[in-house]
């Protein structure tokens, strides 16, 4: 798929294909940052993380719409701006500034190949929860819409409707989560028997 194409299907809601790409260059982003910056592989994870969200924003609201270089290139650089600012902040013993949602449910693993299987058991998740709180849900943690702006987007009564939903939704989708990471765990304890 030509990227520019790739760009355009995201900015119109594609997460397969924001998927594909997250799958695509993560194991090679983290060993890179981790070689390049001597970041830890905690730190190195939530790099990537953050990487992501800023590449799906910028797609999203419009500030990339043609690429001049390649995706990998796109995120190299913002990873190489993320972990400057990381080692910066870590030199004043400053923790880094992560979603709450990426630290719940997919950072803190030692092990990658875990890491990915765990990313996937979240997206599946996700997928699971249907409507209206998947939406809601990427509407408040992916594209950061306020309250107000959901609420009028999902038809909700007002922003403290929304909030309600989204917290319902959340214990919804925590639930379906912890039922993913059990087969997840499950299932590698089958392969290591």
């Amino acid at each position: 798929m030509i990227q520019n194409e790739l760009l355009s299907k995201i900015k119109n809601g594609g997460q397969a294909e924001l998927g594909l790409i997250y799958e695509e260059y993560r194991l090679e982003f983290i060993q890179w940052i981790m070689k390049e910056y001597h970041c830890s592989i905690d730190d190195s994870k939530d790099i990537y993380q953050v990487t992501i969200l800023i590449f799906y924003d910028n797609v999203r609201q419009g500030k990339l719409e043609r690429l001049v270089s390649s995706v990998k290139t796109y995120l190299y650089g913002i990873g190489k701006n993320i972990a400057l600012e990381t080692i910066r902040k870590q030199n004043k013993n400053t923790p880094i500034d992560q979603e709450k949602w990426f630290k719940e449910f997919l950072i803190d693993e030692t092990e990658i190949t875990l890491e990915e299987d765990k990313a996937q058991a979240v997206k599946n998740a996700l997928l699971k929860l249907g409507e209206p709180c998947r939406q809601l849900i990427e509407l408040f943690y992916y594209e950061r819409k306020t309250m107000e702006d959901i609420a009028t987007q999902l038809d909700y009564k007002n922003a403290e409707t929304a909030k309600n939903q989204k917290c319902k939704c959340m214990a919804r989708l925590r639930k379906i989560v912890e039922r993913e990471f059990t087969k997840l765990t499950t299932a590698i304890s089958h392969e290591q028997q």
